[in-house]
């Protein structure tokens, strides 16, 4: 059996077939963990095809909304712009969205996303056209750098960096900077 990644004292390991299961005497303490039968849970209920899946699950891992049990009257999955200057949004509570785009890409296929979270009116003179994508993220906050890897049947988003400011952001990862190639994958944040 491989260890889960979760240290020796983990009350559970992996199997070969990729579930998990309870080491003997630990059970009545903890919850049933097993892997998902999709393998791409962030992708659930996306029928628009709107959004790339980088920036979508890397909006979704950082998004406060929560989940909506009787519908979805606000549901935005939106873009605006073209080209390097893209930027995409998904509804984040009433008030607010998460904006993402794409910066970047390893060769062997992580996948890297700026994302932060806007108010509403802010999104909506992104849509108008009245401001530009640069502008939409240097008016956010909880700004961050996102990474996604989909590969063998499994997804994995993780946080590469955060920016206190949105002066904070590399300029080379707002829009219209064009989308790079990074030879080897970027450090992640320290946690």
């Amino acid at each position: 059996m491989s260890d889960t990644g979760q240290g020796e004292d983990s009350p559970f390991q992996s199997r070969d077939d990729g579930q998990l299961h309870f080491e003997p005497g630990t059970a009545a303490n903890t919850f049933p963990v097993t892997a998902p039968e999709d393998p791409s849970p962030l992708s659930e209920d996306e029928p628009e095809g709107t959004i790339p899946e980088s920036p979508l699950w890397a909006m979704k891992e950082r998004a406060h909304g929560g989940i909506h049990l009787f519908g979805h009257p606000a549901r935005i999955r939106a873009h605006a712009g073209h080209g390097d200057g893209r930027v995409y949004a998904i509804d984040d509570g009433p008030h607010h969205c998460m904006l993402g785009r794409r910066v970047g890409a390893t060769t062997d296929g992580c996948v890297y996303s700026l994302v932060a979270r806007v108010d509403r009116a802010t999104w909506q003179s992104l849509a108008d056209g009245a401001i530009d994508g640069r502008q939409a993220f240097l008016a956010a906050h909880e700004a961050g750098l996102s990474g996604t890897v989909e590969t063998n049947g499994v997804s994995n988003v993780f946080d590469v960096d955060w920016y206190e400011s949105p002066d904070d952001i590399p300029e080379q990862y707002l829009p219209p900077a064009p989308f790079a190639t990074f030879a080897e994958d970027l450090p992640t944040a320290d946690r």
